[in-house]
């Protein structure tokens, strides 16, 4: 295991050293070392912004908090929880100059205010990529089944992922047939018995884990995560059901990504990626950079995300909500 570790490491860290040489700063390598030195200390900046932005958020009555205001607070304590120790290290002369090589090593790990805006789009796309492999890894779950007792629950279970993805609306046949649906995942593919490749797959998409969760989290923590993640988006989605059309492009996407949907996936790339940019051009006060979107695209954000919590709220209404079958809505959905 350690070994293997230790393979995957070094295979991460080639290749983010070997993406240095597409950063935006052109010139020797150690110009280049420089600008990812200048990226982590504006980063650092930023994230002492955002400490006194939680700060006063804090000092508002509870009542009066937004959904934004508690995004924020959220975010915040990440940073500062996986942060600090990277920020230290940052800080100390000499030693400092081994921060950045941590930070290639697992990128996904920093404080958000440290990563890069062309890391956000990666991040993004393969999460989409292994989103995308989901459905197909379901059928192979199902047809690796070999209880003759069950073998007819499974067969069904493949008939619907073929119904829905032939169909001309999936939110309406996906609606029409959630209580059946949701009661055999219940029973045979609840996450406790899902194979673990396939629950780091379901895991990536809605968690956005990295290759830390493939081999330091056993099962028991990876499944324990999703049902965390289950119960805070349900309270995320009563508010959000109210004001869909009021979010902006980012809380839009954010929203997506939060709950494992990728549609109009470079759209969505390049408003993460923006919105970083305009993080740092506000520390160092540069003019904020916008993008255009169309409006189809921005309405097809809102529907999907409207009915994916349509979905949610019916599979909520059971006495045992299954959390396996909302897993794979997001790629039911968006599935080519």
């Amino acid at each position: 295991m350690q070994n293997l570790c230790v393979f995957k490491s070094s295979k991460i860290l080639h290749t983010n050293i070997h993406s240095l040489s597409s950063l935006r700063e052109k010139g020797s390598f150690i110009s280049r070392i420089r600008y990812v030195l200048n990226h982590y200390w504006i980063g650092s900046k930023l994230l002492y912004d955002n400490y006194k932005t939680a700060r006063e958020i804090r000092k508002k009555d509870v009542n009066s908090l937004t959904r934004l205001d508690y995004l924020t607070l959220e975010q915040y304590r990440y940073d500062i929880r996986i942060g600090a120790p990277f920020v230290l290290l940052f800080a100390m002369p000499i030693i400092g100059y081994s921060a950045p090589l941590l930070a290639l090593i697992a990128p996904k790990y920093l404080p958000s205010t440290l990563i890069m805006p062309k890391q956000k789009v990666e991040f993004l796309k393969d999460d989409a990529n292994v989103s995308s492999s989901i459905i197909d890894s379901l059928i192979k779950l199902s047809k690796r089944q070999y209880d003759s007792e069950k073998i007819h629950d499974f067969i069904s279970i493949i008939q619907f992922i073929n119904k829905i993805s032939s169909a001309n609306d999936r939110f309406e046949s996906i609606m029409s047939s959630i209580e059946e649906t949701s009661s055999l995942f219940n029973r045979n593919l609840n996450l406790s018995s899902i194979e673990r490749q396939h629950l780091l797959l379901v895991h990536q998409s809605i968690l956005h884990s990295s290759f830390i969760s493939k081999y330091l989290l056993n099962n028991y923590s990876i499944i324990k995560q999703i049902e965390n993640w289950q119960n805070r988006i349900f309270n995320d989605d009563q508010i959000l059901i109210k004001n869909i059309n009021k979010l902006s492009r980012y809380e839009l996407v954010l929203s997506l990504y939060s709950r494992g949907i990728y549609l109009h996936l470079n759209e969505m790339a390049n408003v993460l990626k923006y919105e970083q940019i305009n993080h740092f051009n506000r520390i160092e006060k540069k003019k904020t950079e916008i993008i255009e979107l169309s409006e189809n695209i921005l309405n097809d954000w809102k529907q999907i995300l409207y009915q994916w919590i349509k979905i949610h709220k019916s599979i909520s209404k059971r006495n045992q909500i299954s959390t396996s079958f909302l897993v794979h809505i997001g790629p039911l959905l968006t599935k080519k």
